[in-house]
């Protein structure tokens, strides 16, 4: 019984050298959460611009300062889940510029790059109404995609972020903020705390 307890101890640790091997494995739920409180923040920030009107059109003055807002809070938050995932490392005396990161980044910014120039078409055609949805439906793809080089459960993050895109497809535009707010906001906070207390503390 002893040997087949510890035979059983020794393939599960080569199964775990194996997946940190092939997998990024230095992200953390602390930058989740500050990234969920840095997009209600801007969210916050949003409302005010439009000073409660969220009906379109939109006027153009308010409509710049929404696309700088937007970029902000998605450059501040790549910065951070940059900055907390190379401090993990560093105290687990690992490499952070690894194979494994780069790979997890590209197929994590291509989708977003995609959906960038989607989102920059709609933007030229005046068409509005789509831009949140297409925000969070490219967003959950980018999250899926990079979830099969680091921790499954962050598939499951994307698929929720993909609910919520589907959702605001066939909702008034009226609710596109609220959306956007629940998406970028309340879910990373929330996955955040469950990855902190369940992953991460294990």
């Amino acid at each position: 019984m002893k040997n087949n307890n510890e035979a059983l101890k020794a393939v599960r640790d080569i199964k775990s050298m194996m997946e940190k091997s092939s997998h990024f494995t230095s992200f953390s739920g602390t930058s989740a959460i500050l990234i969920g409180t840095i997009a209600l923040a801007g969210a916050s920030m949003a409302k005010a611009i439009l000073d409660d009107t969220l009906h379109l059109p939109i006027a153009p003055n308010s409509f710049s300062l929404l696309i700088a807002l937007g970029i902000g809070v998605f450059l501040l938050s790549l910065i951070i889940v940059l900055s907390f995932s190379a401090l993990k490392s560093h105290k687990a005396g690992q490499q952070f510029a690894s194979k494994q990161m780069l790979r997890t980044l590209i197929n994590f910014l291509l989708p977003l790059f995609v959906g960038g120039l989607f989102c920059a078409s709609l933007i030229a055609g005046d068409e509005y109404r789509l831009l949140i949805p297409a925000m969070l439906l490219f967003y959950g793809l980018a999250l899926v995609n990079a979830s099969k080089y680091t921790f499954g459960s962050i598939f499951w993050l994307g698929c929720i972020e993909l609910l919520t895109g589907t959702l605001s497809l066939f909702l008034s535009s009226d609710y596109a903020l609220l959306f956007w707010t629940i998406g970028f906001g309340w879910v990373h906070i929330i996955y955040g705390i469950y990855f902190y207390f369940a992953v991460e503390r294990k």
